[in-house]
This record gives structure tokens, sequence and C-alpha cells, in this order.
């Protein structure tokens, strides 16, 4: 018994289904009932008679001159809850297109639910595919319907369809009246090619890069060739995050900025950050690759050289630009001789590392270690005389009056007791050599008592047009379900 009413339900249904659907297309005058001339279906009088005439005046010329078939139906609402299966519905019985080649295509327009539907058969897909079906719907339609200008809108996008379809070339045609609308990965797309023509560029930029910094490093079997593309791929994308703040101040709609018209210089910038992030984890490798400063100014001097222009195109890099100009500045007089004298010889740390640990006492080494003071060492050649000039002269350290080098930190300061809930603290500020231990008391500090933090917490129709004697009927076409559509 249960699966009889089981059956009998399911049946009871499919016997709604198939007539019911008949009769709501039903309600929707085919506007070959009235002859073959007709292609707009008005029921619920949107559009007045004279624009019903003009636009069947119109499609009749797109028939005759291309021979595809353009239907245009306009009603207040339909039964249902989906315009694209009503309007599919609609297209395949009417049979909108001929029968060979199914170039059938309808315009349906839901006014009262403001929606639109085009449905294309499978021949007009070729000249005009959802994406451009979908430009034409938001460029014409959608501004005039929200104004309630229904007729304008139409008849704009008829024409644009009729101009397109009867182009020698319809298909070029399109793609240059609506450059936008044409497929993102499509060779015809500019914005498609200029993207990849971005990527490929600093792709370039990137393994020059790499090869400039790998040929500038002694030990270059250590430079990661990955590692600076996710720094900058997570750079790029704490960037864009950030800048969304002020941009939402400045601007209301970020959709402008954000949208595949500006995909290249988006691509730019993210590719601008990559290559700074390789610049200059390269400058640093090179900082770090080498004990003797000479060769790291020889190096670095290289590495701003052969890498201008990468810098250039790379904001971010500028700051490694400004680094390594300054660097250069401070260092001009570094690696020339006591008095211009060319009998004098500077040592190389790398090359005479045994020697200069014999010329430094603990003192020179402890500043070095320390990095109050760096020493350029100089050996006459006919004297054998040694000369230590200083250099990389740290501010933080002061000369130590016990010892007389240059590794005195000043103002330094140490807790003795350690401050409570119930009672305040003390501290002690010093001046302290790092190499001989020297201590000078400067005095005892007061450390304030904890305090605990506290919180609170609340809550708190009828059918219009002319008449004819005689009907027609399209062409027999089908659609698959081609097509766009949207609201207003």
């Amino acid at each position: 018994m249960l699966l009889k009413g089981i059956f009998h339900t399911i049946l009871k249904l499919w016997l709604v289904l198939f007539f019911c659907i008949p009769a709501l297309h039903a309600q929707i005058p085919n506007p070959k009932s009235k002859g073959q001339d007709y292609y707009v279906s008005n029921p619920d009088g949107i559009l007045d008679w004279y624009s019903v005439q003009e636009l069947d005046s119109i499609c009749k010329s797109i028939e005759q001159e291309t021979g595809a078939e353009f239907a245009i139906v306009l009603v207040n609402d339909y039964d249902g809850e989906d315009d694209f299966e009503f309007a599919l519905s609609l297209f395949n019985k009417w049979g909108i297109g001929k029968k060979e080649s199914n170039n059938g295509l309808l315009l349906f327009i839901a006014k009262d639910r403001r929606e639109y539907r085009f449905i294309s058969g499978y021949g007009m897909e070729r000249l005009f595919p959802d994406a451009y079906l979908k430009r034409v719907g938001e460029l014409y339609l959608v501004p005039n319907f929200q104004q309630g200008y229904y007729s304008a809108g139409v008849f704009q996008a008829v024409r644009f369809i009729e101009h397109v379809l009867k182009s020698p070339d319809s298909v070029k045609e399109l793609k240059e009246m609506m450059p936008e609308a044409q497929p993102f990965f499509s060779w015809d797309n500019a914005i498609f090619k200029n993207s990849l023509l971005v990527i490929l560029f600093f792709i370039a930029l990137y393994i020059y890069t790499h090869l400039v910094i790998k040929s500038l490093l002694k030990k270059a079997n250590k430079v990661s060739f990955v590692k600076p593309i996710f720094y900058g791929l997570g750079c790029g994308v704490l960037l864009m995050f950030v800048s969304v703040f002020p941009l939402i101040i400045l601007y209301e709609d970020l959709s402008p900025l954000y949208n595949k018209n500006n995909t290249p210089y988006i691509l730019f910038a993210l590719g601008g950050v990559i290559l700074a992030m390789r610049i200059t984890t390269g400058r640093e490798s090179i900082v770090k690759g080498g004990k003797d400063e000479e060769e790291k100014q020889i190096a670095l001097k290289k590495f701003r050289n052969y890498l201008l222009v990468p810098m250039l195109l790379s904001p971010l890099a500028l700051f490694d630009l400004i680094w390594l100009s300054n660097r250069m500045f401070k260092n001009r007089g570094r690696f020339l001789p006591p008095n211009n004298d060319p009998e004098w010889t500077r040592l190389n740390r790398n090359k005479d590392a045994k020697k200069i640990k014999t010329i430094l006492d603990d003192g020179q080494r402890a500043e070095e270690q320390k990095g109050s003071r760096k020493y350029e060492i100089w050996q006459h050649s006919k004297t054998g005389k040694y000369e230590l000039v200083p250099w990389e002269v740290s501010k933080k350290f002061d000369v130590c009056p016990a010892c007389g080098y240059h590794t005195l930190l000043k103002n330094q300061t140490k807790t003795v007791v350690a401050a409570n809930y119930s009672s305040a603290g003390s501290g002690e500020k010093f001046d302290k050599c790092q190499f001989c231990n020297y201590k000078k008391h400067i005095e005892f500090y007061t450390i304030a008592k904890k305090t605990r933090s506290s919180s609170s917490s609340s809550s708190g129709g009828s059918s219009g047009g002319g008449s004819s004697s005689s009907s027609g009927s399209f062409g027999g076409g089908s659609s698959g379900g081609g097509g766009a559509g949207g609201r207003w």
C-alpha cells in the first residue's frame, strides 16, 4: 500500500508538470502567431506600440540579412522560480533559430522581478559568447532599467546586437567593440597578454638578479632561489591587506581598483615586491658573506651597478639603493693608505687573518667583537710598521677610563630588588666596561610598586501589438542553455 501511494504521488506530480509547464508558457503569446514578421512578445504592455513595431522591424532585418532569429519577450512576472529555466524552456518550445544552424537568440525580461536573461542557440554561442551577452546587459539594460527607461534599454541592446550580427566579421567586430568582455585566458585578450608579458618580464629580471648575486658571493651554493619568492608573496599579500583600510577611506567602492582590468598593474606591483625581496636578501648575503670590508665594498659596488635597473623598477628596493649609497659615502676614504703614501699595504681580513690576530691586542679584538669599532690595518713595505685606523666607531660605546679602549657602555641599569604588588623595588644606574669590567656607580632609583589591572564588562495581462490574418513560426532551433542574465 505504501509503494502504491508513493507511485500515485509521483504520477500526479509528473502529470502536473507535463500539463502545467506548457500552460505557463501559453500565457506568453508566441509573436509568430500574428505573422512571420513578428519577433516581440509584449503581453503586459511594458513597451508602447511604436517601440514594438520598431523592434519587430529591426529583428526582421537581422533575419533577412544574416538568417539569425532574435526574439524579445517582456512580461511583468512569470510562474516559476528561475528565469533561466523558464526562458530556456520558452526558447526550445518556440524553436527560435534555424533548425540547421541553431542561430537563435532570446531576450527575456521580467519587469517585476527585475530580471533579464539572454538565451542563445548552439550556433549563436560562437558569435555571442556568454561573457559578451552579460556585458551587453550590464552596459545597456541595467542602467536604463534602473531609471525605468525600458524602451531605451531594449533599443540600445538590440541595436548593438544588430550591428555586430550584420558586420562582415561578427566575431572580430564584437571583440573590438567589447574588449573587456573577452574571456580572460584568451590570446585575443589584451589584458591577459599584458599580464603574461609582465610575469615573463619579472621572471627574467628575477633570474638575472639571482645570477648576479650568485656570481658576487664566494659561497654561491648557499644562495636560495625560492625563499625570496615566498617572502615577496607574503609581503605582497600583507601590503595589499594593509592598503585596503586607507583605500576604503578614500574610495567607497574598491571594485574599480581590484578588478581584472588592473591585473597587469597588480602583477607588476607584486613582481616588484618579489624582486625587492631577492635584492634585499642578496645584499644581506654579500654583507654577511665575508670578513674583509674592501672585498665587500667592491662586491656591493658591482651589486649596485649591475642591479640598478631592477632596483629602480621595484619601489621597495629603493631602500636598498639608499642603504648602498649611504654605505659607499661613509666608506669613501676607508681604503686609502695613511698620508696617501703608496708604500702602505692594506691587510686583507680573509687572506691575512692569522697575521691580523697577532697584530690586534685583546682590547682591540674586544672592540671589534662588541661592535664598538673596526680597524683597517696597514703595513709599511719599507719599515714593516703597522698602522691601525679605526672605522665604524659606534656612538653606543665610550672610552673606558681604566683600560683606554672604546668598550664603555654608559647609563646601564640593573634591578636590585624587584617590585611586587605590596612594595616598591629598587635599581642601580651605572657605567660599565665590556672589556676590563670597570664599573662606575651613578645612582640608585626606585621601581614603582606593581598595580593590578581592573576590568569591567557590560552586555548589554493583456496582449499588445498589431494583427495579422496569417501566422508564422520560428525556424525550429534549440539551445543547450548558453547565454547570460542579471538583475537591476
